[in-house]
């Protein structure tokens, strides 16, 4: 694998950072923190998405992106004879290959799974393959003997194989205990077949008693079916006679009210006749009485006239006195309108003063507010710093100079004095502008002299606006009331002048004393004009009655002609009821003894339906009995296979891990000769994988401090060619991520001139560190810084051409 080009947005630190890798040993230099790991991040995340990020997917954004910015990395390798590019963001991935326009897998989980196949490792492989810290150096020498095998099985992978065993042995289990309860809850095969022949005896016998049942019940249906029509004729024939019996009975029901309308029309028709006579002897006293009344209705409405001409003259009265009201009101109310105009010309030159007056009070007082947030900010900042480096001088005083560097960690010896001087100017200057800035605070407690003058020139106008509109909206009013009183004038005096028409269109000549003469009249010939319309009523009814009389007479004579017509048919029809009841009760017999067939029938037929299930059932205990022993039969093969299978995972196991330490001591071997010039030219591992460097054949069990570094150095770079090998894929790659321990400036130095020794093998070599001594023997140096004022990582190449051309002092901004 050969890394080309990376490039990363809003990813972490780095807003955007935009490196080309070549080969030779590349030193990433900087101060912890300084986002230098976050490279290896951004290669991990690029090929294997959120598996190889650190955290949640909502904290890989950069904190000072706005939102919804994009995230993304961009990552060019080559990889054998093929370049790959990979663009990933936070919700989609692309893979374009050998330089095409299109990418040939588009999505996160597509592109993370067509990667891993095509470098033929998972993220957990990648990364001990071609990634070495510090901390990973050592690691073998920490652990147990049992742990340090574990620790190398899952760096190769064997741990697949001893999950495969265990699987392998559950799944066994799993059979074993099928095989048991198959086993005891097998059923004797014997007993079952003596079943199923009691069972088809048994539904046999049934199937002869349904036959049986079917031919009784085929008699019954005979016999019934020959007795059917005698009894219906003779069915017919009662159903006839009781019909005219019924229709003899209503008939002979009419015939009797026939009787009785006739018997009370001939009254009705009587009294008719003589109210027609008593009527003509009242014919004087009724035309009196008309005459009356008409004389009664024309003084009823004279009267009427008489009392509405009153209550008119009551209301023009009224309307005058509200006439005169409506005068006064309308006078002012039209005087106090006229003024509307210049009291609105006047409120709106005072709004447009204060409107400008308002607007330059919030200007000044966000500015106010703006620069005192500013000032304590800033100065909270500055003392949480003062209180950080505080914390440092004095860890840094109290270990003196046997004492750990702050930022990275080692020991400081005679960069002591050199640090704490640094850490004592740092303090002095964050102190110098904490000065400042609270004496800068105090200042703008109170609000600057212009800002109060216009508060109050503001407060001002807004009461004069306020008053302005008050007045205004008291003229309006008037204007609206003097066009309200002008209306009601108006309708005022068209009421009167209808009121006058209404008095000018009544009737006058009304006499009280006649009104009361005849209305007296007509109450003493009221009495007869009201018997004489009760008479009239029955008079009218006269002709009427005498043809309901002819009607109802009519009616009578049908109806004894009806019913003897009824006697007659039912004297010739000649029914006898005896003989149809005993006809009936027999065919009720019959029909009996053919139901009680047919329930033997269907009883039968339950029978045989309920012994065929029993056979059924029968057959079907004695084929899972099969079934079930050919089941056995089956899991005993397949547990005798599992139980090959994990003899043979296991002795594979114990194989491989046999070959681990030969083969991890070989290529150690080689690596540290190369580093050692020589000087050691062997490494072993013992059955425990603890390791001894070997200088002419003899054991070596004490050595420097640096030179355990190296050890730990090559068994790690020989763990990583072994994943590669097995991988598919050569170890072109090495990125070192602080490595250096203990080492001094010497021994760091010949480290890296050591590893121009295995070009051959690593052709390209990422060396991060925050060691400032070993730059000068890179062959390239990129410098990672994090900006305060920016909050992000840049990186600058020291020697050669910028990362990114056209840059005035080749910063790459992250």
């Amino acid at each position: 694998m050969r890394l080309q080009r990376l490039r990363l947005v809003n990813f972490r630190q780095h807003r955007d950072t935009d490196l080309e890798f070549g080969p030779g040993i590349t030193g990433i230099i900087g101060p912890n923190g300084a986002g230098k790991s976050t490279l290896l991040e951004a290669i991990a995340w690029a090929i294997y998405g959120m598996e190889a990020a650190r955290g949640s997917r909502d904290s890989i954004r950069w904190r000072r992106a706005r939102p919804r910015s994009e995230v993304k990395v961009e990552l060019e390798f080559g990889l054998g004879a093929h370049e790959y590019r990979v663009v990933r963001t936070l919700f989609n991935a692309e893979l374009y290959l050998d330089g095409a326009p299109q990418p040939i897998v588009t999505s996160l989980s597509e592109v993370s799974a067509r990667l891993a196949r095509v470098l033929g490792m998972s993220h957990d492989e990648f990364r001990n393959t071609y990634f070495t810290a510090q901390r990973d150096l050592a690691v073998m020498a920490e652990l147990t003997p049992t742990d340090r095998r574990r620790f190398l099985n899952r760096l190769l992978g064997y741990e697949k194989l001893l999950l495969a065993q265990k699987l392998a042995r559950e799944r066994r289990n799993e059979m074993n205990g099928e095989l048991t309860g198959l086993q005891q809850g097998a059923p004797d095969p014997a007993a079952l077949a003596a079943e199923r022949a009691r069972r088809a005896a048994q539904a046999e016998e049934v199937a002869r008693q349904l036959a049986a049942a079917e031919e009784a019940q085929a008699e019954a249906r005979a016999a019934s079916d020959q007795h059917l029509p005698v009894f219906r004729e003779l069915k017919e024939f009662r159903e006839r006679h009781l019909a005219l019996t019924a229709d003899r009975r209503v008939t002979e029901e009419q015939l009797r009210q026939a009787v009785e309308l006739v018997r009370r029309l001939e009254g009705e028709h009587a009294a008719a006749a003589a109210a027609q006579g008593e009527l003509e002897r009242l014919a004087p006293q009724l035309e009196a009485y008309a005459r009356e009344k008409t004389a009664l209705a024309e003084l009823e409405l004279l009267a009427r006239d008489a009392d509405t001409r009153a209550q008119l003259e009551a209301k023009l009265d009224e309307l005058g006195r509200r006439q005169e009201e409506l005068r006064t009101r309308l006078e002012a109310a039209t005087a106090a309108a006229a003024a509307a105009r210049a009291i609105a010309e006047r409120l709106e030159a005072t709004r447009r003063e204060w409107e400008a007056a308002e607007l330059a009070y919030r200007e000044q007082d966000a500015a106010w507010v703006r620069e005192k947030a500013d000032a304590d900010a800033t100065r909270r900042s500055l003392l949480e710093q003062y209180h950080d480096l505080e914390t440092q001088k004095e860890r840094v005083t109290a270990a003196g100079p046997e004492g750990a560097c702050p930022t990275c960690g080692r020991r400081l010896g005679d960069e002591y004095h050199a640090v704490l001087e640094l850490l004592r100017t740092q303090l002095e200057e964050v102190k110098q502008n904490g000065r400042y800035y609270r004496s800068r605070l105090d200042q703008l407690q109170m609000p600057p002299a212009e800002l109060v003058e216009l508060d109050l020139r503001r407060h001002h106008l807004a009461a004069a606006v306020e008053a302005g509109a008050q007045e205004l909206a008291v003229a309006k009013r008037s204007a609206d009331e003097a066009i309200a009183l002008e209306e009601q004038r108006r309708q005022l005096e068209g009421r009167r002048l209808q009121l006058l028409a209404e008095a000018a269109a009544l009737r006058t000549g009304y006499d009280r004393e006649r009104h009361e003469a005849v209305r007296r009249a007509v109450a003493e010939l009221e009495p007869a004009a009201l018997r004489a319309q009760r008479l009239a009523a029955d008079a009218e009814r006269a002709p009427r009655l005498a043809a309901e009389l002819r009607a109802a007479e009519e009616r009578r004579a049908a109806l004894v002609e009806i019913l003897a017509r009824l006697q007659r048919e039912l004297d010739a029809l000649q029914f006898n009821e005896e003989a149809f009841l005993l006809a009936e009760r027999e065919m009720a017999r019959l029909e009996r003894a053919w139901q009680d067939a047919e329930r033997e029938v269907a009883v039968a037929r339950t029978e045989l339906g309920a012994a065929q299930g029993q056979l059924r059932e029968a057959e079907r205990r004695e084929q899972e009995a099969a079934a079930r022993a050919a089941r056995v039969a089956e899991l005993k093969g397949l547990v005798r296979l599992h139980n090959e299978l994990d003899r043979a995972l296991g002795d594979l196991c114990t194989d491989l891990n046999n070959e681990i330490g030969p083969e991890i001591a070989a290529l150690a071997s080689e690596f540290l000769a190369v580093l050692t010039d020589g000087q050691y030219d062997e490494l072993i591992l013992d059955d425990e994988f603890n390791a001894t460097v070997l200088e002419d054949g003899e054991p070596q069990p004490v050595i420097s401090g640096g030179e355990e570094d190296l050890r730990d150095l090559v068994l790690r770079l020989a763990v990583s060619q072994m994943i590669a090998d097995r991988a598919g894929q050569p170890l072109s790659l090495l990125v070192l991520d602080e490595i250096f321990g203990s080492l001094d400036e010497a021994h760091r130095a010949h480290v890296v001139s050591l590893l121009r020794g295995l070009e051959a093998r690593f052709p390209q070599v990422l060396l991060i560190t925050h060691v400032e001594g070993v730059r000068e023997s890179l062959d390239r140096v990129l410098r990672v810084r994090y900006e305060e004022g920016t909050g992000a990582a840049t990186v600058t190449e020291e020697r050669g051409p910028p990362l990114v051309p056209g840059g005035a002092d080749a910063d790459v901004a992250a």
